[in-house]
């Protein structure tokens, strides 16, 4: 049996593996917890164990902007229940073996696309060094694109992208993301010690 991932885990992981001050990431985990948006129930001295579900509201937490005496837990709520606004695909059965392609919502989708990351045929391709994964959140929060594209010299183009917002885009002259890449992903999946879905 495999260690249990704590908070404590999972905060000194996303810490490390986005470049963000342990004490960022540990402030923004004390407002998620006390908003009962992150797993707080355990066993083994009180820790509670990390589901993928907790890395998507984390993950999404560090990736937004936030405005300067706004409302924490709605902003990023707002974010995690932005609606599934497009799904575009090639081939059509190039997702078959995947979660995230179910999810209605971003949230529900981050906590399975990570899950994703454990399907063999994407874990052998990031841990060889490809960056075929990225997570995209728009810095103001009006959303969420996840995308995953293959491609082999003479081949046609492998990829699943998904787009969550509310409406339509309104254009906008300067637009800043966060791409959390494969490798952030999979370090997740793998910490929580996530099976392949099938």
């Amino acid at each position: 049996m495999s260690k249990m991932a704590t908070s404590g885990d999972l905060g000194r992981g996303l810490s490390e593996w986005l470049s963000v001050p342990f004490s960022t990431v540990d402030l923004y985990g004390r407002y998620l917890r006390s908003a009962s948006m992150l797993n707080v129930k355990g066993h083994g001295r009180g820790a509670a164990e990390m589901t993928a579900r907790d890395a998507a509201v984390w993950l999404t937490a560090l990736s937004i902007d936030h405005e300067r005496g706004g409302d924490f837990v709605r902003e990023v709520k707002r974010v995690l229940d932005l609606p599934v606004l497009e799904y575009i695909i090639n081939p059509r059965d190039y997702a078959d073996d995947l979660a995230h392609r179910s999810a209605k919502t971003a949230g529900h989708a981050l906590a399975l696309f990570i899950g994703d990351m454990m399907v063999p045929r994407i874990r052998d391709r990031i841990e060889r060094g490809d960056d075929i994964v990225t997570a995209n959140f728009d810095a103001d929060g009006l959303f969420v694109a996840l995308s995953i594209q293959e491609h082999t010299p003479g081949e046609i183009l492998k990829f699943v992208n998904t787009t969550y917002q509310r409406g339509e885009r309104k254009r906008r002259d300067v637009e800043r993301l966060t791409a959390i890449h494969g490798r952030v992903l999979l370090n997740i999946a793998k910490l929580l010690d996530l099976p392949a879905p099938s």
